[in-house]
C-alpha cells in the first residue's frame, strides 16, 4: 500500500469526509463500469456502486493493507455484483413462471410462492429467506446461523431446487423445467 493510500485510509478511519470523497472520486467510474459489466443496466450499476462504497466505508477498520485499496474495492464490487446476479436470477425465474398470468392472479401467486417457501424445511427456509428477502450475503447468513459459508451455499441451492420442483408441480406453470434455473 502506498503512502497516499495509507493517508486516505487513516483519514477515512479518523472520520475525514474529504478523504472518503477523494476515494470515491478516484474509483467511482471504474466501479460503475465493473458493475455495469454484470448488470447491463446503468441505474443498477450506479446503485451497486453506491453499495460498494458503503460496504468499503463500513469495513475500512478491517482493511489490513495486504492489498491495494483498488483491489479491496474491486473484491467488494465483484461480491456485490455476484449477489445481485443471484437475486436477479431468482426474481426472473419467478417472473418467467408467472409471465402469462393476469393481474387478478397476482395475489394468489404471491400466496402460493409464500406457501411453497413456508413448506421448506427450517434449515433450508431460513437461509433462503435471509438471502432473497432480507438481502444478506452468504457470509452474513453463516454468521447469523453460526454455520459455514459452504453450508449456507448448499442450503440455498437445495432451497432453490425444492422451490423449483414445488412451483412446477403447482399447476398452470407457463415454462418448462429447463427454463427454471
Amino acid at each position: 500500500m502506498s503512502e497516499d493510500e495509507d493517508g486516505i485510509i487513516n483519514g477515512i478511519r479518523a472520520g475525514d469526509e474529504n478523504c472518503f470523497i477523494r476515494l470515491v472520486d478516484t474509483y467511482k467510474k471504474r466501479v460503475i463500469a465493473l458493475c455495469y459489466s454484470y448488470t447491463e443496466d446503468s441505474h443498477e450499476a450506479e446503485d451497486l456502486s453506491q453499495e460498494v462504497f458503503i460496504s468499503f466505508y463500513k469495513s475500512v477498520n478491517r482493511f489490513r493493507g495486504d492489498c491495494s485499496i483498488s483491489t479491496y474495492i474491486y473484491k467488494i464490487a465483484v461480491t456485490k455484483c455476484l449477489d445481485f446476479k443471484k437475486k436477479r436470477s431468482m426474481k426472473s425465474m419467478l417472473k418467467e413462471i408467472f409471465k402469462d398470468k393476469g393481474k387478478e392472479d397476482e395475489l394468489d401467486e404471491k400466496i402460493f410462492i409464500r406457501q411453497c417457501i413456508d413448506e421448506l424445511p427450517k434449515e433450508i427456509k431460513i437461509p433462503v429467506v435471509l438471502f432473497y428477502y432480507v438481502g444478506l450475503n452468504q457470509k452474513e447468513i453463516g454468521k447469523v446461523l453460526n454455520i459455514s459459508q459452504k453450508a449456507v451455499e448448499g442450503r440455498i441451492y437445495r432451497g432453490k431446487q425444492k422451490l423449483r420442483d414445488k412451483l412446477l408441480k403447482g399447476g398452470n406453470i407457463v415454462c418448462s423445467k429447463s427454463q427454471i434455473i
